[in-house]
């Protein structure tokens, strides 16, 4: 019984590794080596945040004005960039952002060759300052990193995000199948055993 126990805890510990969650939370933030960031174009109110709170799972009050306590930049269009590198591989099925409610937000994806992919153009709703954006993908993408930018379409060529979440699942690590292989061979050694007692007490 307490074989069957730990087997069941082993499955619980690798099934958790597949959970859908925000892969993205307290991933590293880069900022492109450029002049647009901390740019508010003449705004006043400017507080540029860390890069940090780009992934820190907090979002700001919608309307919060568009460069205070954000990341911002004035510029053109990838120009800027925000890369957010996740702390695993991940699958991910959509994305999340915060940003100036005004402009349309590229979402790139690191692909297996090391290639930027594009995987979403986010548009925030349209109300005043900081507001939402969703996106659901086609179809999962797995990657260890994504690049913000600011896209054509709509806007001012000032932009700001505030938080960024991609959710999905951690792609398991070798290690982690041959964790749940040898849960499942225990699982059944114990189920034999058991129905080897009960034959014997027939």
């Amino acid at each position: 019984m307490k074989k069957l126990a730990l087997v069941v805890a082993l499955l619980g510990l690798a099934g958790g590794a597949l959970a859908d969650t925000n892969v993205a939370l307290n991933g590293a933030v880069t900022l492109s080596a450029t002049a647009g960031f901390g740019d508010s174009a003449g705004w006043g109110g400017a507080d540029l945040a860390a890069a940090s709170t780009v992934t820190d799972g907090v979002f700001l009050p919608i309307n919060t004005q568009w460069n205070t306590g954000t990341v911002f930049w004035s510029g053109d269009y990838g120009v800027d960039t925000i890369t957010v590198t996740l702390n695993h591989k991940s699958s991910v099925s959509s994305l999340a952002l915060q940003g100036d409610n005004d402009n349309n937000y590229l979402i790139e994806y690191l692909d297996s060759a090391n290639t930027w992919q594009t995987a979403a153009v986010i548009s925030p709703n349209r109300s005043w300052g900081q507001d939402n954006g969703y996106a659901t993908l086609g179809s999962p993408v797995v990657t260890t990193a994504f690049r913000i930018s600011g896209a054509p379409g709509a806007g001012d060529f000032q932009f700001s995000v505030s938080e960024f979440q991609a959710n999905g699942s951690v792609v398991p690590e070798p290690a982690t199948y041959a964790m749940l292989v040898a849960g499942l061979g225990l699982l059944g050694v114990a189920a034999r055993r058991q129905s080897h007692k009960g034959n014997a007490g027939c």
